[in-house]
């Protein structure tokens, strides 16, 4: 069995310095590599996200295509969905889903990122009744 110890996504996206600027300025992510054509970013808590220029010539074909802007959603935890909701209004994010609250037990709002990722800012609460067996304990 295969056995991770961490995980993080890598997004094949068209600008990595717009990444570097948006991800280090607005969500508080340091740069950890900063390449030609690779873009590696941590948090102090220790959320990990790369970006890769498409068609590499080191890279398989797999690994070649630009992010087309459909089909994945970033999740980043939060412990105030509203305090980081007020700090994307006050710096003009492109919020792309007002901020509301779910009954499985979120709180989020979601913008966009430069390069067309959709970021869905999360807050955990106490889902409702009809949720609650959902949960895996």
């Amino acid at each position: 069995m295969i056995q991770p110890k961490s995980s993080f996504p890598v997004c094949i996206v068209k600008d990595l310095e717009a990444a570097k600027t948006f991800y280090t300025e607005h969500l508080g992510f340091d740069v950890v590599f900063s390449g030609d054509w690779y873009l590696h970013l941590l948090t102090k808590s220790g959320v990990q996200v790369g970006f890769m220029l498409p068609e590499q010539p080191t890279q398989p074909p797999i690994f070649q295509n630009a992010f087309s802007g459909k089909g994945v959603i970033l999740s980043l935890e939060v412990d105030d969905a509203d305090a980081a909701y007020e700090a994307a209004t006050s710096k003009s994010l492109p919020i792309v889903l007002a901020l509301r609250s779910e009954d499985w037990g979120q709180r989020h709002f979601c913008i966009q990122d430069p390069n067309g990722l959709y970021l869905d800012i999360v807050q955990s609460f106490e889902p409702t009744d009809e949720y609650k067996s959902d949960y895996v304990s």
